[in-house]
């Protein structure tokens, strides 16, 4: 109890000190004189306990000193490096996190304040029937305007305007289907896009007898895919191409109608006759997907049929329900 004593009086010392200096220079030398014989009363009262409370302190200065080897050795080890840089990181993007809410208060999404934005409105599910397809097939539209599918035109006037840079060498397609799309501008269907859409039902026509495919599911496919090519401010120009390649985010899809590489490799097309292959060719792509969604002998008037190709072009229900909502709504107009 008097070690404890001595050591408060001890520390009150410069207190004293400051007190004494601003009253009296002479009660600050009464407080220097009396320190020496407090001090001297504890070392005669009792040595040993000063001895020993002497001791104690040493033995926690040396405790004190290995802790701090000890913690430096550690962090100079691999580990303790790590967990240095993970501290001071933590601490860092705490920091940059806090500061910025003081500047930004209001950054940062609505959860962080306690409020969740409102949801979008979801699309109606897709109506399937007891058998899994839709309740019946798009409606077919206004049918292409049919002349023998190898008679094909040189491009117009209207689609050579459509893009100055393109001088178009190939063909556009068969005999009147420029004129049949041009009657048909209040669908809001790019008129080169459409003409595109009507060769690949005259085309599947005659290479998939029995498929019935029309070009509103055509048309559907391109409107849910790059909004017929002219996704990302894009067009398509006279020879049928696209301005600039349409390239998917998600797996490379290709061209106006979004092919994979390898489904690209297995079905690739030449819908215009111009001897090449091309998914960025509109002629080609359609082609090329007018022949996949006929394959395996389906029939694509009936609900089932049009069902499973549609959903194998691309296996999601909200997928499917977009192309038929597009393809029935481009066959109702169309015939309106």
């Amino acid at each position: 109890m008097w070690f404890a004593t001595l050591l408060r009086r001890i520390a009150a010392l410069p207190r004293l000190a400051l007190r004494a200096l601003r009253r009296s220079p002479r009660l600050l030398w009464r407080a220097v004189k009396a320190g020496p014989r407090v001090l001297w009363r504890a070392v005669k009262a009792s040595p040993r306990a000063l001895w020993l409370g002497v001791k104690g302190i040493w033995r926690g200065t040396k405790a004190t000193g290995r802790g701090v080897r000890t913690a430096y050795r550690g962090l100079r080890a691999p580990a303790g490096r790590l967990s240095v840089q993970v501290v001071v990181t933590t601490l860092a993007l705490a920091g940059a996190l806090a500061a910025g809410w003081f500047v930004v208060p209001g950054a940062g999404p609505a959860w962080s304040f306690g409020t969740e934005p409102t949801p979008e409105a979801s699309e109606t599910p897709l109506a399937l029937s007891p058998e899994g397809a839709v309740a019946e097939a798009p409606a077919a539209g206004l049918p292409a305007e049919s002349t023998p599918v190898g008679d094909i035109l040189a491009p117009t006037e209207n689609a050579t305007t459509e893009s100055p840079t393109s001088a178009a060498t190939t063909p556009a397609g068969p005999a009147g289907l420029d004129t049949w799309a041009a009657s048909l501008s209040s669908l809001g269907i790019p008129q080169r896009a459409l003409v595109a859409y009507g060769r690949g039902e005259l085309v599947s026509a005659a290479q998939n007898p029995g498929c019935n495919l029309s070009w509103t599911t055509l048309a559907g496919i391109g409107a849910t895919e790059t909004t017929h090519g002219t996704t990302n401010g894009n067009q398509i120009q006279a020879d049928g191409t696209t301005l600039t390649e349409i390239i998917g985010s998600g797996y490379d899809e290709m061209g106006p109608m979004q092919f994979l590489p390898s489904t690209w490799e297995s079905w690739k097309a030449d819908g215009d006759g111009d001897g090449r292959s091309n998914p960025h060719d509109i002629d080609d792509a359609v082609t090329a997907a007018a022949n996949y969604l006929c394959h395996g002998d389906r029939d694509m008037s009936t609900p089932d049929g049009w069902y499973a190709a549609v959903y194998s072009y691309n296996p999601r229900e909200d997928y499917v329900k977009k192309v038929f909502d597009r393809a029935d709504e481009y066959g109702r107009m169309s015939t309106a």
